[in-house]
């Protein structure tokens, strides 16, 4: 995982509730990133590449990657960081916590899948791959719990990514658990 990068003179200065994270390009597939890894065994993509550990592919064989930053949290808050993953899928970024609330998983393993009803596609998910779980990306609910991951709002400005500091779905009611702010496995 990559710390967050430094502001330069380039860099855009961040909306009001956002941080920057990242060019764009940190976070999309590239040929050059898909060659790469294809030479590298996994411990080697993790510490090379800049866009994620493993580029992903969806059942229609659209790439994605899913790349984990740490957000920093308001002073006395506990943990002192909190890992999102964030995931340009299907034309839209994503962000959402990097912990699935059932047994402490790390998300980002996961796949991002269509959510769809009679072959109508009306969202995007994250499935954890320890049960199968499945999270609606953009408001946080299960398909199979009550439990519920935060997510988080993502915008590109002139090329550059930026992530809020705060919950989007901090509305949507039910059970969030994040074991201490790290994944179990």
């Amino acid at each position: 995982m990559d710390p967050l990068p430094s502001s330069s003179p380039s860099t855009p200065p961040s909306p009001e509730g956002f941080i920057y994270v990242g060019p764009a390009s940190n976070f999309l597939p590239s040929k050059s990133n898909a060659e790469m890894n294809e030479d590298l065994n996994e411990t080697e993509k993790c510490a090379v590449s800049q866009t994620a550990c493993e580029r992903k592919i969806a059942k229609d064989g659209d790439e994605y990657l899913i790349k984990v930053v740490e957000i920093p949290q308001p002073a006395g808050r506990y943990p002192p960081q909190k890992r999102v993953a964030i995931s340009y899928f299907r034309k839209k970024w994503y962000g959402f916590i990097n912990i699935c609330p059932h047994q402490g998983s790390a998300l980002d393993r996961g796949a991002m899948v269509d959510i769809e009803d009679m072959g109508i596609v009306w969202g995007a998910g994250i499935t954890c791959t320890l049960h199968n779980w499945t999270f609606d990306a953009s408001s946080g609910q299960s398909d199979s719990s009550r439990f519920v991951i935060d997510t988080y709002d993502v915008k590109e400005i002139d090329g550059h990514v930026f992530v809020s500091q705060a919950p989007r779905n901090a509305h949507v009611l039910g059970p969030r658990r994040d074991f201490g702010g790290r994944e179990l496995n």
